[in-house]
């Protein structure tokens, strides 16, 4: 908790960059004051110093901790010492893709809470707290999937057409195999593109939902407002295709087309980041090599992921309310770390943790050095 506080309250620092050297001291004294007592800890019981340097903040804290027990023993507190060092903002960059599961599950109740208000409220505060620590260095995207996303695309990338417009409709998964890679659409090829045909359950909805429920695919942007405002009105839908949404979410984070927004892999100082949470396991049928079908949509996940992380990109995954144990554990295998980028949400309280958690993470690798 202390070593949390004092991360945050140094970010501040790092926010308050238009301050006077003397001003934005006072903001990560005042900071921390305010995240201790969050904490449970008294401000008045901690020595802090802040260091603003040519490159970076420094800070340290020290506690002494009230003990139980141990005082039989004589010993009446611990000393507790945390320090961070965070890069200033022209060090790193972030880019993220949120990729969140809007089918009609996301509409059921979990620990209190309607559960896709408890993501949305999550996310929200995920972006808002990452562009207060790094404006001008941070990009978002949102997945939005259900059983199909909503997307907008030069229409030379969608299956039938040749025109040199923009095209916006919603898509099931590229053919077997182009719906594993971030490959671009080959123009003469339509096996390689979206919008391939719906299937035969979805023809009478056609892409009607999406639009009043407001399901597109955002791609990359430093528009904060527009994402949270997005994320406000959104709703869900229908059926869950995890595979689609994580396939989109690659292409978001990948530099070519038709999403360019993403830096080349590889650049230095970039990090790409997907995070993607579901509630349930794969409905929705997959392309693969012979019939479409739910288990292929399964191993098409599995091997997203592996050639996302193959790319450079971190994966990290939330099984928000998910009960059944195989896609519990191809969200595990999915993640870049199963023991720290792979969340299991039991509620709201839950997602609410594992996306400040993710924050934290993300936060360390973008500012944090030490």
């Amino acid at each position: 908790r202390l070593q949390g506080a004092l991360d945050a309250a140094s970010l501040s620092v790092v926010a308050a960059s238009t301050l006077s050297k003397t001003q934005r001291l006072k903001a990560g004294a005042d900071a921390l004051a305010a995240n201790l007592k969050a904490s449970d800890i008294d401000p008045s019981a901690v020595e802090t110093s802040f260091k603003i340097n040519d490159n970076s903040i420094s800070a340290n804290a020290r506690y002494d901790l009230p003990t139980g027990l141990m005082q039989i023993a004589g010993l009446t507190h611990m000393t507790i010492d945390v320090g961070t060092d965070i890069n200033l903002p022209e060090a790193k960059k972030a880019e993220i893709a949120l990729v969140l599961d809007y089918s009609g599950s996301m509409q059921e109740v979990a620990g209190g809470q309607v559960k896709y208000v408890a993501m949305k409220n999550a996310a929200k505060k995920l972006v808002t707290d990452l562009e207060a620590a790094n404006p001008k260095r941070l990009k978002v995207g949102l997945v939005p999937f259900s059983h199909h996303v909503y997307a907008t695309m030069p229409e030379k990338f969608i299956a039938g057409k040749t025109g040199t417009g923009m095209w916006t409709g919603c898509t099931q998964d590229r053919r077997y195999p182009y719906n594993l890679t971030d490959a671009s659409p080959v123009s003469s090829d339509d096996n390689t593109k979206w919008g391939q045909p719906q299937a035969k359950v979805h023809l009478s909805d056609g892409c009607g939902a999406y639009v009043p429920n407001v399901l597109k695919v955002a791609p990359l942007t430093d528009n904060f407002d527009a994402i949270r405002n997005q994320l406000d009105a959104m709703r869900p839908y229908a059926w869950t295709h995890i595979a689609l949404g994580a396939e989109f979410g690659y292409h978001l984070l990948s530099p070519g087309a038709p999403f360019t927004e993403g830096a080349a892999y590889g650049t230095k100082n970039v990090d790409k980041v997907m995070v993607l949470l579901t509630d349930g396991r794969q409905t929705e049928p997959g392309f693969g090599n012979g019939a479409r079908t739910v288990g292929q949509g399964e191993s098409n996940l599995e091997k997203i992921c592996q050639n996302a992380k193959a790319s450079g990109i971190t994966i990290v995954t939330i099984a928000f309310d998910l009960q059944d144990e195989d896609t519990r554990k191809r969200l595990s295998d999915c993640s870049s770390d199963p023991d720290k980028d792979f969340y299991v949400a039991e509620d709201n309280k839950d997602v609410a943790a594992a996306f400040e958690d993710i924050k934290r993470q993300i936060t360390a690798q973008v500012f944090i050095s030490r």
